[in-house]
């Protein structure tokens, strides 16, 4: 292991400082269990294929049209380069589709989840995870954010029902991370990434550690978590 993925396993993959990409791991391991061995999965909008060993009992395809970012190579990776609203797959022809983090990278979000639903078999499950609270990224394709009643229309037009729709933390997780990452993100801005920000981190790591903490054992306070930073969703096709 190198010293960037090292500083990355440290800063960025715990709850405290890590928060959102401590979630998503721990759902994609959860729903990874959902998908029986031999049956096809296809992860639209993969980017470095980072989950893809949580499938390896399964068939596992990946797409992205490799365009939204300027810090990451990642299309020698991907099966098919294509647009997400446009797969070059026939109707009903996968068990599953994961689609993680990629939903607001994309002018008209409907027309892919109208796609996921055609490419997906009837009781198929979609594996959808969307932020609701986050600072531009990808730029300049960054074009929404989502509130859990957008992703229950999105289903209901769609032909899905919802299994479940869970925020990622509350208004305390929310405030903890951005108030522990906004040194490091200057230190991003001014040095570029990867290194100023974990330059940034490290430097500063007392201060954002005990922030961090502090907020994370706050948000228990937050019984509804109507403002949080990413929704983790489970929909299932209908029949």
């Amino acid at each position: 292991m190198n010293v960037t993925a090292l500083l990355q396993r440290i800063l960025f993959q715990n709850p405290v400082l890590g928060y959102n990409v401590w979630s998503l791991r721990r759902y994609i391991q959860r729903v990874a269990k959902l998908v029986p061995a031999g049956a096809s999965i296809v992860d639209v909008g993969a980017g470095e294929c980072q989950y893809k060993p949580y499938f390896s009992h399964a068939r596992y395809v990946s797409t992205d049209w490799c365009g939204t970012t300027d810090h990451h190579a990642y299309s020698a990776g991907i099966d098919y380069i294509c647009s997400a609203d446009d797969m070059p797959f026939e109707d009903a022809s996968y068990d599953f589709v994961l689609s993680n983090q990629m939903l607001e990278h994309v002018r008209y979000p409907e027309r892919v989840i109208a796609e996921m639903s055609r490419i997906l078999k009837p009781g198929g499950l979609l594996f959808l995870t969307a932020p609701q609270t986050w600072e531009e990224h990808e730029v300049p394709h960054d074009y929404h954010r989502f509130t859990q009643f957008a992703m229950k229309a999105y289903a209901a037009e769609y032909g899905f029902d919802v299994l479940e729709i869970k925020p990622q933390g509350g208004r305390f997780i929310v405030i903890g991370h951005f108030l522990a990452w906004s040194i490091p993100t200057l230190f991003k801005h001014h040095l570029g990434s990867p290194y100023g920000t974990a330059l940034g981190a490290l430097v500063f790591y007392p201060f954002n550690f005990s922030i961090g903490l502090l907020f994370l054992l706050l948000d228990f306070l937050d019984r509804r978590k109507e403002f949080t930073l990413n929704y983790e969703c489970i929909f299932r096709k209908k029949a």
